[in-house]
């Protein structure tokens, strides 16, 4: 009876086995994806000085004539997807004090919008270049505006307790009696990647994709590059 009962019970574990939905197993298996590396071109790769924050900076004067030069090069380190379409987004970070002398910051872009967009680019880890001059921030946000006194709002770049002068639309810290009561306007530029197949790629893994710990490398990876005006 016993041996029938271990035998009856093993078939039933072989038939359940058997019989199980892949579908519904929640431990799928990885897909093939890909990454980016963007960085301030012109800037020495030692280390990964050149995705460094403000490894590049706009000047507070003479801004017309002002750019900062890019690159960025997607990556698929299994070969399995190739990217047709790179959409380059910068963020404009304000920085104030509200009306109870509390430092504040606010993205006026809501995490970015569109400036540049690179179609059909290069190769897998071939690289990309590209430029942003003071000119694109203003035009992306000179709408823009922020309710710094919590109720009114005011256009960022008509803000007359912050004027701005003309040929410098973008502004260094702002000092008052020896104290810092507002930061220099910041800027954040992300990317999208879009497959040849319609896929989609914009949001990574912090730890492993955005703060990459591996040596530098052609699989370097990153998220996002941070630069302000000085």
């Amino acid at each position: 009876m016993k041996q029938l009962f271990l035998y009856s019970l093993t078939a039933a574990v072989m038939l359940l086995v058997g019989c199980q939905d892949e579908s519904l197993n929640p431990n799928k298996a990885w897909e093939p994806g890909v990454h980016a590396l963007g960085v301030f071109d012109g800037v020495a790769e030692t280390a990964k000085a050149n995705f460094a924050a403000n490894a590049r900076n706009f000047p507070l004067t003479g801004q017309d004539a002002a750019k900062i030069d890019f690159k960025i090069r997607w990556v698929s380190l299994d070969n399995k997807l190739t990217v047709s379409k790179i959409v380059i987004k910068v963020d404009m970070i304000e920085s104030y004090t509200d009306p109870d002398g509390n430092p504040k910051t606010v993205s006026l872009g809501g995490g970015g919008k569109v400036v540049k967009t690179i179609d059909a680019p290069t190769a897998n880890r071939q690289w990309n270049a590209f430029s942003l001059a003071p000119a694109d921030i203003y035009a992306l946000y000179k709408d823009a505006t922020v309710k710094y006194d919590k109720v009114n709002a005011v256009k960022v770049f008509e803000n007359p307790a912050r004027p701005r002068p003309a040929g410098a639309r973008l502004q260094g810290a702002q000092v008052v009696g020896g104290k810092t009561v507002a930061n220099a306007d910041a800027f954040v530029i992300t990317w999208e990647l879009t497959t040849t197949d319609g896929l989609v790629f914009k949001v990574w893994n912090e730890d492993s994709i955005c703060l990459d710990p591996t040596p530098v490398s052609q699989a370097n990876s990153n998220c996002r590059l941070n630069f302000t005006v000085r």
